[in-house]
């Protein structure tokens, strides 16, 4: 009974306490009970991702260091080096030390250095590179030019090849009063010209004409300095006192003769030219104005016919000046030349007067003695041969040339279309203009001239080394606005970051 009494007891009191429980659930929120933090478990978790974290970085790397790729996003391309010295260090059989003694507030120095990377990078375990400040660590700056027996007066880039060592100083790397970088032109100039057995020779045919003035310099003085940059050597050359051509000579050059070769000058050049024992080269920047019957017929029997007798121009019809000639001829360079390759496509002018320069059809004959014409730029379709041009009004008629009309040529004889076969063979280029080499701000002239003396070396790698352009950016601001720009970038911005930094951490805390 007792325990019935008891039992009864409870129920009631549950009873009575259920419409309280019931009533307080409708007006009052039912605090849950407190959770126990598993604290094993977020260790876990966190051990898990910072493997995987530590995971991720090790492949990262590891793809980095095998699928390694550069982007050069500059709009110059002034931290990219051309394909043809990127094939050039893939052929690489020596080994190669390149050493920067530049000087901190060099303006060339930081694209140089990473042009300088882009070789050690690319030549693998044959190329090297260091580069310091002279003027900090003379201590190496002595022991460098102690070591190459050269002083280091100047921002000087070192190139040794095979114990052979090669200077290159900061002027020569910047042409155009400072706005063109050819940096890689010169370097990898630098290192063939150390692996050549010789010093290439070229020969200038000199007593044939005089050379313009312009600026206080001349056409032989830019050869002089082309020579100099490109690592041959340039000397002088009488046809009238020899009988035969030296036979260290690697190529001759005429440039703007103003008198014809005669006879005998003719049979020197034909008997250096039918040397089969050597490659021979020729190159040739013609005055339209010189008549030179001896001497052409040579360039027909190879394929190239001079048409002097006619001028390439246009006319042009203004408001103030009426008629007007335009001799100043745009030429496009052709694809199907190592010459051209790199500037296929793009246009050149011709200053003063240019002959057209024609490709002789008969090609079955020329192929038969092993000898390929190939022209090399082409005229504008606007510019025609006028055989009347000293006319007041010049006008297109049935016996003027049309287009397709070419202002430069090469030829070839001997050689071969496989690059890695190499035979002696005899290169020619032609061009129908004088003024090319003459000091001037179009520098693709100067550079297809170069191209052409490469050429006729058989220098192909260095060919079409394009140069990159040095820009300084500056911006033009009055002084209140430099204030301003003070003012916006170190109170400013700062003030703005702290505050909001203040503000997120108040809003974490609450």
């Amino acid at each position: 009974m007792p325990d019935e009494n008891i039992t009864g007891q409870s129920r009631a009191h549950a009873d009575h306490e259920a419409p309280l429980e019931e009533e307080q659930g409708e007006n009052e929120p039912v605090i849950p009970a407190p959770q126990t933090i598993k604290r094993s478990n977020i260790a876990i978790n966190v051990t898990i991702q910072g493997i995987c974290a530590v995971l991720l970085f090790v492949m990262l790397n590891q793809l980095s260091m095998r699928h390694y790729e550069r982007w050069d996003l500059s709009a110059a391309k002034k931290y990219s080096i051309s394909e043809d010295t990127k094939a050039y260090l893939e052929r690489l059989d020596n080994k190669v030390a390149l050493t920067m003694a530049f000087h901190s507030d060099s303006k060339i120095r930081e694209q140089l250095q990473t042009l300088l990377d882009e070789y050690d990078r690319l030549g693998g375990d044959l190329v090297s590179f260091e580069e310091f400040d002279p003027f900090r660590d003379k201590a190496k700056a002595l022991e460098l030019s102690g070591r190459y027996e050269m002083n280091i007066d100047q921002n000087t880039v070192f190139v040794e090849v095979g114990g052979k060592v090669k200077k290159i100083i900061e002027p020569d790397m910047l042409d155009d009063n400072g706005r063109i970088f050819t940096g890689e032109a010169e370097i990898t100039s630098a290192m063939l010209a150390a692996t050549e057995l010789r010093p290439k020779k070229v020969y200038l045919i000199a007593g044939k004409g005089k050379f313009k003035v312009i600026n206080g310099r001349t056409a032989l003085e830019e050869l002089y300095s082309l020579s100099q940059r490109q690592f041959f050597e340039l000397h002088e050359l009488t046809l009238g006192n020899i009988t035969q051509i030296p036979s260290d000579a690697d190529a001759l050059i005429l440039i703007n003769p103003e008198t014809d070769l005669s006879p005998s000058e003719v049979a020197v050049l034909t008997d250096y030219w039918e040397d089969i024992r050597k490659s021979t080269g020729l190159v040739l920047l013609l005055n339209p104005a010189t008549e030179m019957p001896n001497f052409y017929p040579f360039l027909e029997r190879h394929g190239v016919r001079v048409d002097n007798d006619y001028r390439l121009l246009f006319s042009q019809t203004t408001g103030i000046g009426g008629t007007q000639k335009i001799y100043s001829v745009q030429s496009k360079f052709l694809t199907g030349s190592p010459i051209t390759s790199g500037n296929a496509g793009a246009l050149t002018n011709f200053s003063g007067q240019t002959c057209p320069i024609s490709i002789i059809q008969d090609k079955s004959a020329l192929s038969a003695k092993g000898i390929v014409p190939r022209p090399l730029l082409e005229a504008d379709p606007e510019f025609w041969g006028d055989r009347n041009h000293t006319e007041a009004v010049p006008t297109l008629d049935p016996l003027d040339k049309k287009s397709p009309i070419y202002t430069a040529a090469s030829v070839e004889k001997g050689g071969s279309d496989d690059a890695v076969v190499k035979l002696t063979s005899s290169r020619l280029v032609v061009i129908g203009n004088s003024t090319l080499l003459d000091p001037k701000p179009i520098r693709s002239n100067a550079k297809f001239v170069m191209n052409a003396i490469n050429w006729t070396l058989d220098r192909e790698e260095r060919i079409d080394i394009m140069p990159s352009r040095v820009t300084n950016f500056r911006v033009n601001m009055p002084p209140e606005k430099y204030s301003n720009l003070l003012f916006l970038v170190v109170v400013l911005l700062p003030t703005a970051a702290f505050f909001f930094a203040i503000f997120v951490w108040s809003s974490r805390r609450n």
